[in-house]
C-alpha cells in the first residue's frame, strides 16, 4: 500500500492509504497493512480487529446504524471524519493507547453532542467538551484534537502544564475570549487556526507570538523582511498564513520544524533562507507562494510531508539535499519548475509529485529511487529523466513514455563518453564552466559534488566494470 508520508513528531497526521489488497474480515471488514479503510458490515455493534492500529479518514462516515463501538488496544490513530455522521453511535470504549484523532471524527454522533461528560477524550487526545470560562488539562492528555472548542465564545482560559504535546488545527478556533494560555514546554506541534482570532494572538505584544518552548505561533508584524528570533525553535502551522507583506523570510539558526501551511498563501514571499537545523516541513509549508523562485533543502531535513510547493508556480529550480522522500503532490502546477537534482538518498517519488509541471525538462534521478508513484509526471512533456540505465528509474521511464538518458552526459551531446569524462575533469580543475544543467547530467554517483570521481565511474561505466 501507498502511504503518505508519516510525520512522526507531529502524531501522523497526513497518513493516506491508495489501494485496497486484502481483507481481515471479507464480511465486515476493509484492512490493509493495520489500517481500516472501510466497514462493510451492518451490526450496531462493532469491535475493532486487533489488528487496526489506525482507522482511516471517514472508514465510517455516514453509517446510521452502528451504536457502539469498542476501540482495541492498539488503536493508535482514528482519521479525519472517521465516524462523522454516525447518527446512531452513542457509546465508544477502549481504545487506550490512541495518541491522535482527526477532525471532526465524531462530529454530528450522539456519542460525541449528547455526552454528558464535562470532558470527552480518548486514549491521551481531549476531543472536546462543554466547558465554559476555564479548561484545565489534564496530564493524561497529549493531544487536543482538531477544532476541539472552536467558536467556544466564553472560554477565557487554558492551562495545560504537565504533558501536552499537541494541539490540533483549529483546536482554539475564534475564542475570541481566549486571553490566557499556559502550556509546558512540551509543547513541540500547533496546528494552523489552532488560536485564531483569540484575544490571547490579538492582544499579544509584538511581532512574534510565541508559546511553550520557542514555538513561533504566528507573526503579527508588517515588515517586507523578517527574521525569525533566535528564541524561535519551531515555527507552528499557519505562522505566517496568507501574509501578503512579507517578501523574504530569513528562519534562524536552531529551528528544526516548519508546520503545516506556514507560508502558505505568502504571495508576495520571493526569498526564503532555511538553517541547516531544520528536520522536518510539514504538508503544504509554501503552498501557493507564487513568487518564490528557488529552494534549497537542507541536508538535515528527515520528514517532508505532501504538497508543499503545490501552486509556486514562479519556482525555477530546487536542490535536494536531504534524504526524505518526495511526498504526494509536492510540485503541483509548479510550470515553471525547469529542473531538479535529487540527492542520492531519495527512495521514493510520490502520486503526483510533479503533476502539470510542463516546463520540466530534466530531472537526475539516483538507482535509490525504487518507487515512483501514480501520475508522479503527468502534464511533464518535455521531461527527460537522468539516469542510469540499470535503474528502476530508467525502467519506469521507458514503461511510461518518458525520455530517458544515462546520467553523465556532461556536455550535452546526447552521448556519455570519455569527452564527458575529461569535461568533468576540466571542471575539476578549474580550467572550465558548466552550466546549471551540464552540472545535473554529470554528477553520475550522487554523492552531491562534481569531481574526478564523476570522471573515474564515467570511464568504468565506459568499461564495463559498473
Amino acid at each position: 500500500m501507498k502511504k503518505a508520508l508519516i510525520l512522526v513528531l507531529v502524531f501522523l497526521v497526513a497518513l493516506c492509504p491508495m489501494y485496497i489488497l486484502t481483507s481481515v474480515s471479507a464480511s465486515d471488514f476493509v484492512v490493509e497493512e493495520g489500517v481500516l479503510l472501510s466497514y462493510t458490515g451492518s451490526g450496531a455493534s462493532v469491535s475493532i480487529p486487533d489488528s487496526v492500529y489506525y482507522i482511516a479518514d471517514g472508514a465510517f462516515k455516514d453509517n446510521t446504524e452502528i451504536t457502539k463501538i469498542d476501540l482495541n488496544p492498539n488503536l493508535q490513530i482514528i482519521g479525519n471524519e472517521a465516524f462523522y455522521g454516525c447518527t446512531s453511535l452513542k457509546e465508544v470504549v477502549g481504545g487506550k493507547n490512541v495518541s491522535y484523532v482527526g477532525a471532526y471524527a465524531f462530529f454530528n454522533t450522539p456519542f460525541f453532542s449528547n455526552n454528558s461528560d464535562k470532558l470527552i477524550a480518548i486514549g491521551s487526545v481531549l476531543l472536546g467538551g462543554s466547558v465554559k470560562s476555564e479548561l484545565i488539562v489534564g496530564k493524561e492528555i497529549k493531544m487536543i484534537a482538531p477544532y476541539a472548542f472552536a467558536d467556544n465564545a466564553k472560554l477565557k482560559s487554558v492551562k495545560a502544564t504537565e504533558n501536552l504535546s499537541a494541539i490540533g488545527e483549529g483546536a482554539f478556533y475564534r475564542c475570541s475570549a481566549l486571553s490566557d494560555v499556559i502550556v509546558s514546554n512540551e509543547l513541540s506541534s500547533v496546528g494552523p487556526l489552532a488560536f485564531f482570532d483569540t484575544a490571547f494572538v490579538n492582544n499579544y505584544d509584538g511581532d512574534f507570538v510565541t508559546i511553550g518552548n520557542g514555538l513561533l505561533l504566528q507573526y503579527k508584524g508588517s515588515s517586507s523582511s523578517v527574521t525569525t528570533p533566535d528564541s524561535v525553535m519551531q515555527i507552528a502551522g499557519g505562522a505566517f498564513y496568507s501574509n501578503t507583506d512579507v517578501t523574504k523570510v530569513i528562519v534562524s539558526d536552531g529551528v528544526t520544524s516548519i508546520g503545516k501551511r506556514a507560508f502558505a498563501n505568502c504571495s508576495k514571499l520571493q526569498v526564503v533562507t532555511v538553517p541547516d537545523s531544520l528536520t522536518m516541513i510539514d504538508d503544504e509549508a509554501f503552498a501557493r507562494c507564487k513568487s518564490i523562485e528557488s529552494f534549497s533543502i537542507p541536508e538535515n531535513v528527515s520528514i517532508m510531508g505532501e504538497s508543499i510547493f503545490y501552486g509556486c508556480n514562479s519556482l525555477e529550480s530546487i536542490i535536494f539535499k536531504n534524504s526524505a522522500d518526495i511526498g504526494a503532490g509536492t510540485f503541483v502546477n509548479c510550470s515553471n519548475l525547469s529542473f531538479v537534482k535529487l540527492s542520492g538518498s531519495i527512495t521514493s517519488i510520490g502520486d503526483s509529485a510533479f503533476l502539470n509541471c510542463s516546463s520540466l525538462t530534466d530531472l537526475s534521478v539516483t538507482d535509490k529511487v525504487n518507487n515512483i508513484g501514480e501520475d508522479a509526471f503527468k502534464g511533464c512533456d518535455v521531461l527527460t529523466l537522468s539516469c542510469n540505465q540499470l535503474s528502476y528509474a530508467y525502467d519506469y521511464a521507458s514503461t511510461n513514455n518518458i525520455n530517458a538518458i544515462q546520467c553523465g552526459d556532461a556536455n550535452l551531446d546526447g552521448k556519455v563518453n570519455i569527452r564527458d569524462a575529461t569535461f568533468i575533469q576540466k571542471y575539476s580543475a578549474s580550467l572550465v564552466e558548466m552550466s546549471d544543467l551540464e552540472l545535473l547530467r554529470a554528477e553520475v554517483n550522487f554523492d552531491g559534488k562534481i569531481n574526478v570521481r564523476d570522471a573515474t565511474y564515467i570511464q568504468k561505466l565506459l568499461a564495463g566494470m559498473v
